[in-house]
């Protein structure tokens, strides 16, 4: 394992927020799948560095207890990059205990696609276009597509890619799994300035890009759901603005689309709309339908 690999399981390890001196560090390093050998106050020191110089996270040492910590958490805990690289780091440092009790271990189907990450990446990092075959559910068809690769979004565990076509027109958004045959062209070209990966979707839900203004929304929520909607917002932009004995109203700033419909009707009853009155009524209309 690499220096960079080893960087990321000391920083997961530390971020989980408890204090942990070298001792306690190698007891946890030992039952990792990246066990080489134990890690020395000179070797940890040189990562400590390297951590500070490549993610600009810091690691310090409190002397009183000779633990270390990391000491600008919400750097971490602001950027969703390194959650979602933390997240998949710890799965990946439990594989030979997963797999000695793999019976103990239920999941769902790793999303498909993933193998074309890398290709994609590197088409944005090298700025050319990506031609590949992609499958519609609603045509019920494949065609080849040409297209500038923008960005790349997870989400509900899927990844996709949004992607510009040759003629600057509208973006589209592709999820991998129905992507086949991929390739690098050598057609060279860059995503317009205007698409930004941080704020193409504002106010969108999920994997929408609703051109529609964004509305203040109102739900009330009931019962047990609450806990749940507070424990998984249904967007970024949640707050509780009320509560009272076995409810609470939720606000939301978005553009109101399919997927946030189908969201809401997840919920069944324990949701109300409550404003505006346009979203309730249609709601209203798909419960019925």
């Amino acid at each position: 394992m690499g220096k960079l690999e080893k960087c990321l399981y000391i920083v997961e390890l530390l971020s989980r927020g408890k204090p942990m001196s070298l001792r306690e560090i190698n007891e946890h390093w030992e039952y990792s799948s990246f066990y080489d050998g134990e890690l020395l106050p000179k070797s940890f020191g040189r990562y400590k560095e390297y951590v500070s110089a490549v993610f600009a996270i810091d690691i310090e040492c409190d002397k009183r207890t000779n633990k270390y910590y990391i000491a600008n958490p919400d750097y971490i805990e602001n950027n969703a990059l390194y959650k979602y690289l933390l997240s998949a780091f710890h799965v990946e440092a439990l594989v030979e205990l997963a797999m000695k009790h793999k019976d103990c271990v239920v999941l769902e189907n790793a999303p498909s696609g993933v193998e074309y990450l890398q290709l994609i990446l590197k088409a944005i990092d090298q700025g050319v276009v990506i031609e590949f075959d992609y499958y519609s559910f609603n045509k019920k068809t494949v065609t080849h597509q040409q297209r500038i690769p923008c960005f790349l979004k997870t989400w509900e565990q899927r990844w996709y890619l949004i992607a510009e076509p040759l003629s600057r027109k509208t973006p589209t958004v592709y999820a991998l799994e129905r992507i086949s045959n991929l390739r690098l062209s050598e057609e060279r070209a860059t995503p317009s300035p205007d698409i930004k990966p941080h704020t193409y979707f504002d106010a969108c839900f999920g994997v929408n890009h609703e051109v529609c203004p964004p509305q203040l929304i109102k739900l009330k929520v009931y019962g047990s759901q609450v806990d749940y909607i507070k424990a998984r917002p249904l967007h970024e932009s949640q707050q509780e603005i009320k509560k009272g004995e076995g409810w609470s109203i939720f606000s939301y700033w978005l553009r109101p689309s399919y997927n946030f419909y189908q969201a809401l009707l997840w919920h069944r009853e324990k949701v109300e709309v409550l404003e505006p009155e346009e979203v309730r009524k249609e709601v209203r209309r798909l419960w019925r339908k």
